[in-house]
C-alpha cells in the first residue's frame, strides 16, 4: 500500500515572497521553504498526496531529472517529519 502525507496540526503557515514560513506552534521554530518546496507544501495544503503524486506535479511544473526530484523529495518529506510538519497517513 502506498503511503500517503499531510501536514500536521502542530504548524501553521503562510506564503511571502513565493516561499513557505512555517511555525511549529508546539516547537516555536520557524521554518521556510524554498519555491519548490513550497508547491509541495501547498498541495499538502490542499490534500493527503502520496509521494508518486508530489514527484508527478514537481516534475510536470519544474525543469528537474526524475531522479534529482526524487532524491529531493524524499530530503524533504523527511526533514518535514522529523520536524512535526507533515505525518505519514497509512
Amino acid at each position: 500500500m502506498n503511503k500517503t502525507y499531510k501536514l500536521t496540526e502542530k504548524q501553521v503557515s503562510t506564503s511571502l515572497s513565493g516561499e513557505s514560513v512555517i511555525l511549529n506552534h508546539e516547537k516555536g521554530s520557524y521554518y521556510s521553504l524554498n519555491e519548490v518546496g513550497t508547491f509541495v507544501w501547498k498541495i499538502l495544503e490542499e490534500k493527503e498526496a502520496s509521494k508518486e503524486l508530489l514527484i508527478s506535479e514537481v516534475l510536470e511544473n519544474f525543469d528537474v531529472a526524475k531522479e534529482e526530484c526524487s532524491s529531493d523529495l524524499n530530503t524533504l518529506l523527511d526533514d518535514l517529519i522529523n520536524e512535526g510538519l507533515v505525518e505519514e497517513v497509512k
